[in-house]
């Protein structure tokens, strides 16, 4: 059998080409992170121009699909087809690709050219046009919700997200920057502030008439607005994801649903080698080993949004999913070697004490 010596230690970055891409971090090119500036600044400046700017507007006064609010969703599906080409593992190249096409169809090309209205709840400002996932009331809204409690956060922030999606194709070549200290940890309250005037939103929206709630739902989305485009520009500091760390009122909505839902993530401490290899490979800052090792399982679920990394990158499948499907089928375990459809590792025991040396 193996041996089971812990061999936990901090990763430095390794040098690594843009078309050479995996789970653990890498440092790239000034080039490479260059283009994502740029790529950031161009989707920044496009949804300046059709808020404020107004420039090449057509006949029928809108702004063209390269310098308005399609832009991002453009520079997604350009971006995420180059990240999941290089992608090397095989469930991250699958769930990218799946992330980038969703985004595009779901997000884009169905409200651009079906422009689908929703059923809707309360006194929402304006017309529901599907989808309306993060708009309270709409019938989108309370489907994602049901599925999040089902499966877990990965339904919107794992496999169909535009922040994700961006932050995943384009701010790639910042992850190596992401805050992994006990301090970054704590710091994940601030976006609490944010769920709580969600939360007001929420409450006005759907048991409110007043004249108060256009402007107080647009001054939340304003404000969402500013610090989602904003936080891009400090992605060389922090990495890429600060804004679904520390800011992000909807993943905070369906991180609490993460917590009473069927979705989580256990580790069989037995089978654990200590090679934090799960932590290296989390955007969220999430400290798997030491909370799986500790409780059995990762507690931190609020932040988890189920990119699934920790998991294909633990070496013993020592990390498994869990949801719904798990009460049907109990025996069901979605470890790595199962979302990657490859052989089980060899079961790995703890090295016994040599008697002579005691």
């Amino acid at each position: 059998m193996l041996s089971a010596t812990p061999t936990k230690r901090p990763r430095k970055p390794r040098k690594s080409g843009g078309n050479s891409q995996d789970s653990l971090p890498s440092r790239y090119s000034s080039n490479v992170r260059a283009l994502s500036m740029l790529a950031f600044a161009y989707v920044v400046f496009a949804f300046i121009n059709e808020r404020f700017l107004h420039w090449f507007l057509n006949g029928d006064g809108e702004a063209p699909i390269w310098l308005s609010h399609w832009t991002e969703y453009a520079i997604i599906l350009a971006f995420g087809i180059w990240r999941t080409l290089a992608e090397k593992n095989a469930y991250t190249r699958k769930r990218l690709g799946f992330l980038t096409f969703a985004v595009a169809i779901f997000w884009w090309a169905i409200p651009d050219f079906l422009r689908l209205p929703e059923p809707h709840m309360g006194t929402l400002p304006g017309q529901a046009i599907f989808p309306q996932i993060h708009a309270p009331g709409t019938l989108t809204f309370f489907g994602i919700l049901l599925l999040v409690l089902l499966f877990g956060r990965r339904i919107v922030c794992g496999w169909n997200c535009p922040c994700v999606g961006i932050r995943e194709t384009v701010g790639f070549a910042f992850r190596e920057k992401t805050p992994r200290s006990d301090t970054a940890w704590h710091w994940r309250y601030t976006k609490w502030f944010f769920f709580a005037l969600y939360m007001i939103v929420f409450v006005l929206v759907m048991f409110s008439g007043t004249a108060y709630v256009s402007p107080v739902y647009s001054g939340f989305l304003a404000l969402v607005g500013v610090t989602y485009f904003g936080s891009f520009f400090i992605a060389p500091l922090t990495g890429n994801r600060f804004y679904c760390r520390f800011l992000c009122p909807y993943g905070a909505t369906f991180g609490l649903l993460n917590h009473i839902g069927f979705y989580g993530i256990r580790m069989d401490t037995e089978a654990c080698i200590d090679c934090s290899l799960c932590e290296q490979v989390c955007d969220m800052g999430i400290p798997v080993s030491r909370q799986g090792q500790e409780f059995g399982r990762v507690t931190g679920l609020e932040d988890c949004m189920g990119c699934g990394r920790c998991i294909v990158a633990c070496p013993t499948d020592a990390l498994e999913f869990r949801d719904v499907r798990n009460e049907f089928f109990p025996k069901l375990r979605m470890d790595g070697s199962h979302l990657l459809k490859r052989a089980a590792p060899p079961i790995i025991k703890p090295s016994k004490p040599d008697p002579n040396l005691q």
